[in-house]
C-alpha cells in the first residue's frame, strides 16, 4: 500500500496594507519656513530640522541672519527647548507636555513632522493645537526639499551655560 501526503501552497491577499519603514536614517530640511500663531502673536522663522530616525531630533530656530536663537532637542522620551537669547532652558516629557496640549504630541508624530512624512504631504503642514483650555496655536510650515541620510548635526548642547526654569515659565 502507497499512502502519499501533499502540500497545496495558496497565495492569500492581505486585507490590511503592511506599511514600509522608509529607507533612510537621517533627514535634514534645511530652511524651511515655520509660522506660529496664537491669540495674541505671530512669529515667522526658518528653521532647520535634523533628524536620526528614532533617535534624536534638532529644530534650530533662525528668526535673523541665520542665528540660532531657539534650539529644541527631543529624543522619543525627552524634550529640550533652548532659549540662546536669554540664556534658559526647560525640560519636559511627552507625558508632561500633553497635560495641557490638545491634541496629544507624541515622538512618532514630531519625528513626521521633522521629516515632512505628514499625510498632507511633503511640501506644507497645518498644524491645530489647543494650550490649556484657550490658547490656540496654529502652524503653518512650509517644507524645502528634504536631504536624506545625509550628515547631520544632532549633538546636544551643553546646557551648563543655561539657566533651567519650569515649563510653564517658558510659555
Amino acid at each position: 500500500m502507497l499512502v502519499g501526503c501533499g502540500v497545496s501552497k495558496k497565495a492569500t491577499k492581505s486585507a490590511t496594507p503592511v506599511e514600509e519603514t522608509p529607507a533612510w536614517h537621517t533627514c535634514v530640511i534645511q530652511g524651511a519656513k515655520v509660522t506660529v500663531t496664537t491669540k495674541s502673536e505671530q512669529v515667522s522663522a526658518n528653521v532647520i530640522m535634523q533628524t536620526v530616525r528614532d533617535s534624536m531630533i534638532v529644530i534650530s530656530v533662525m528668526p535673523m541672519l541665520g542665528i540660532e536663537m531657539v534650539r529644541l532637542e527631543a529624543t522619543p522620551t525627552e524634550l529640550i527647548a533652548i532659549d540662546k537669547v536669554h540664556g534658559r532652558y526647560a525640560t519636559a516629557s511627552f507625558e508632561a507636555v500633553n497635560h495641557r496640549l490638545t491634541p496629544k504630541m507624541s515622538w512618532a508624530i514630531l519625528q513626521q513632522i521633522c521629516t515632512a512624512e505628514l499625510p498632507t504631504g511633503p511640501e506644507n503642514a497645518h498644524l491645530q493645537y489647543l494650550y490649556g483650555e484657550d490658547v490656540p496655536i496654529d502652524i503653518q510650515i512650509t517644507y524645502t526639499p528634504r536631504k536624506l541620510d545625509v550628515p547631520v548635526k544632532a549633538n546636544r548642547l551643553r546646557l551648563d551655560k543655561y539657566m533651567k526654569i519650569e515649563l510653564e515659565r517658558w510659555l
